[in-house]
């Protein structure tokens, strides 16, 4: 009987005892963050990452790219011809002067008149005649408009003269002559 009653309180004191680990002392001053903590980060942080990951590839795949579809129209000129495109070249080279000499102010005007109406205006023509010609004028527009922002006068100009070289390829794609020669 002695040694049934060992044997039970050596079950019970293994099962419910409390089991006291050895826990290096910490320095004094210093608080050390729990394992669960550091679990959490961790497991937070591959969320956050796998997520980002996911939804870049979501977005490049389902056609993010906003030239992939036609331009919105925009209250302005809506008729593509010969003169509009004329008209739109001469304005291009003075929003390419504007650039030029950091008068932002006018270049922004400029361009986001009657330029930037007949950009999105013309496209659905263009896409019509040649689908790639488009994108490349859909992208030249993009392109400017966010480096007007940018207060980077060189490529301001570049992207203003890109936009002037692919509006000229346009007219020639809609059956136009060449704009500035």
């Amino acid at each position: 009987m002695i040694a049934d009653l060992r044997d039970e309180r050596f079950g019970q004191n293994t099962l419910f005892s409390r089991r006291r680990s050895r826990r290096r002392p910490q320095p004094q001053g210093q608080y050390r963050l729990p394992d669960w903590v550091w679990g959490l980060a961790i497991g937070a942080l591959v969320v956050i990452v796998g997520g980002g990951f996911f939804l870049i590839i979501g977005v490049r795949d389902s056609g993010g790219r906003p030239c992939d579809n036609e331009l919105s129209r925009l209250p302005g000129v809506a008729d593509a011809t010969a003169e509009a495109f004329r008209e739109e070249d001469l304005v291009l080279g003075q929003v390419i002067a504007y650039i030029n000499q950091a008068d932002f102010d006018n270049a922004l005007a400029s361009f986001y008149g009657e330029v930037h109406a007949f950009t999105h205006d013309i496209d659905a023509d263009v896409r019509a005649a040649d689908e790639e010609k488009a994108k490349l004028v859909c992208e030249a527009v993009i392109d400017l408009e966010e480096l007007l922002e940018s207060n980077s006068p060189g490529a301001m100009a570049a992207a203003a003269a890109n936009l002037r070289e692919e509006l000229r390829d346009a007219a020639e794609v809609l059956g136009f002559p060449r704009p500035g020669g």
